[in-house]
């Protein structure tokens, strides 16, 4: 995958050795990174995009528009649901039952993390129960009924966009609930608010960060 790793270094006036510092890697990792060798893994594609604050896709890009921005701007045009595993469309058709419920105009992180528990056979259900959360979220025979396109408020907008992100870093042609974990659970790194909802819901984040990491 190309990338504009050598001009973001040197924007940043670092050496390869300095960047490879920063990173916990070798000289020669970040050469090969650089040259199109071989591909960061997902995790050190965010390790590079936090150290030069920015996001991944403005890392991995450098044709007119690559692959990630045509799938994001894909998914702000809402949705393309052919891009999503059944089991993350019906987080999306639970999270906006929910929000209905509630009065709401937006899913909300909240909504989506309940979507994401809603079924317990799927993945995302699995990570959170098994590392800390004991909250059960209870479905009738309309939760997974489908209300339209859901309206995202901006965090839930960039969880999608992370997720999306981790799909187009694996090379993946869909998005499933491990994805759209994967999104809440970076977010919550730098977002206070989704942060203390992680804490309410009693989730250990660096454990769960671990396990996705392994899994995606």
């Amino acid at each position: 995958m190309k990338n504009r790793l050598k001009e973001l270094r040197k924007l940043h006036h670092k050496s390869q050795a300095a960047l490879a510092r920063d990173l916990g890697v070798s000289r020669q990792a970040v050469n090969g990174f650089e040259s199109g060798k071989f591909d960061p893994s997902l995790e050190m594609a965010f390790k590079l995009a936090k150290l030069f604050k920015v996001s991944i896709e403005d890392v991995f890009i450098y044709e007119a528009e690559n692959p990630m921005q045509t799938l994001v701007k894909r998914y702000k045009k809402y949705f393309g649901f052919e891009r999503f595993a059944p089991k993350a469309i019906n987080v999306f058709k639970f999270s906006g039952h929910r929000a209905e419920q509630e009065g709401t105009a937006q899913v909300t992180p909240e909504h989506l993390l309940a979507g994401l528990l809603a079924d317990p056979t799927s993945t995302s259900a699995r990570l959170l129960h098994s590392n800390g959360t004991a909250v059960e979220i209870t479905t009738d025979d309309h939760s997974f009924e489908y209300r339209g396109e859901p309206r995202l408020n901006q965090q839930s907008k960039k969880i999608v966009e992370l997720s999306l992100e981790a799909v187009q870093l694996e090379g993946k042609k869909s998005i499933g609930t491990e994805h759209l974990l994967w999104g809440l659970v970076q977010l919550a790194q730098t977002d206070t608010q989704i942060n203390t909802l992680m804490q309410h819901y009693e989730i250990d984040l660096e454990s769960l960060s671990l396990q996705l990491s392994e899994i995606i």
